[in-house]
């Protein structure tokens, strides 16, 4: 008995033994399992969060593009108001005009009685025109010019939420009213625009295109191709392409005009990277266009005199090359039939 004792236990050992290690065997595609479970998880909670973002940037939109909209209130002051019965001349006044709806909105207004142009100046999205007076006056003593610098429905602390169709709309009003009080056709108004005022420039362009009134001259101050150029640069890790609403589209807008056209950029500017106003200047197909580089002048600096006198002498020279160039093709001779 002793003799058999042990094969026996050796032999109960190798019958358990599969038995026994089964278990080892069945746990690696739970594991597998377990482990795509927690990929699937976290890929839906990135997922969800990403959606999140994407309709956060779309609600936040208004206020990355018009910050300025979104600012305390501008403090009230008792400024003199501009009449056409009673012109008040070579100071800045308020100048009333009406919206599309019939919103009153206050631009900023010094009529030169020595001036030479008249300016419509079109400002970027976080400033107000009633806190640009000292530009205002500034850029009427350099370029001998009445000018107004105009203001949008949402600037003025009323509550009004601004769109790309809406500063368009705004701008092509105070057109209007700048050349009913000073006797000058939209035509001859030079339009001096800054920033995001590039892009509403651009719309009203587009708009008096259509109406076969465009402006023989613009002056474009560290603007851009797009909105969605600039956006889709930035956050290059969302669809901005999809997402964004009030795109600018300045590229385009100005693609067909024939005008004169001065385009200033600082080299250092981040928050509109010097490539996006070279491609707004690339596209633009008219000849009578001057590009001035800027060195040293991020996109909040103060534009030195030297390089406005530069964009004045610039545009002279251009508006020469148009007029010429005009009058040539009216006095060309009519082509004679060889019949």
């Amino acid at each position: 008995m002793r003799r058999h004792s042990q094969p026996i236990k050796v032999a109960a050992m190798t019958d358990a033994t599969p038995a026994e290690t089964a278990p080892s065997v069945q746990t690696a595609p739970g594991a597998a399992r377990k482990l795509w479970l927690s990929f699937r998880r976290i890929g839906l909670a990135v997922a969800v969060a990403y959606v999140l973002i994407c309709l956060g940037m779309v609600m936040m939109e208004t206020r990355l593009v018009f910050p300025g909209a979104y600012l305390a209130a501008t403090p009230e002051f008792d400024s003199p108001r501009f009449s056409t019965s009673d012109p008040i001349t070579n100071r800045i006044v308020t100048l009333d005009y009406l919206a599309e709806d019939e919103m009153n909105l206050e631009g900023r207004l010094i009529v030169r009685d020595d001036a030479e142009r008249v300016i419509l100046f079109l400002h970027g999205n976080e400033i107000r025109a009633a806190e640009m007076d000292h530009w205002t006056l500034r850029l009427s003593e350099l370029m001998h010019a009445t000018v107004l610098t105009a203001e949008y429905r949402g600037f003025q602390g009323e509550d009004f939420t601004p769109t790309e169709t809406t500063c368009i709309a705004d701008a092509y009003s105070a057109l209007e009213k700048l050349s009913t009080i000073t006797n000058t056709p939209q035509k001859q108004i030079t339009i001096y625009s800054r920033s995001l005022g590039g892009g509403i420039a651009g719309g009203l362009v587009e708009l008096l295109q259509k109406e076969g009134t465009p402006p023989d001259s613009l002056i474009l101050d560290r603007t851009f191709d797009s909105t969605v150029s600039v956006g889709a640069d930035r956050f290059a890790w969302l669809p901005v392409q999809l997402l964004m609403r009030n795109r600018f589209d300045t590229a385009s807008r100005l693609a067909d005009f024939e005008g004169c056209v001065v385009q200033i950029h600082g080299t250092p500017d981040r928050i509109v990277p010097m490539k996006n106003g070279k491609q707004l200047f690339d596209s633009l197909r008219t000849p009578h266009k001057s590009w001035i580089e800027v060195p040293d002048m991020y996109h909040n600096d103060r534009i030195s005199d030297a390089t406005l006198k530069e964009a004045l002498a610039e545009l002279q020279r251009l508006e020469s090359e148009l007029a010429t160039t005009r009058t040539v093709s009216t006095t060309d001779p009519e082509p004679v039939d060889p019949k």
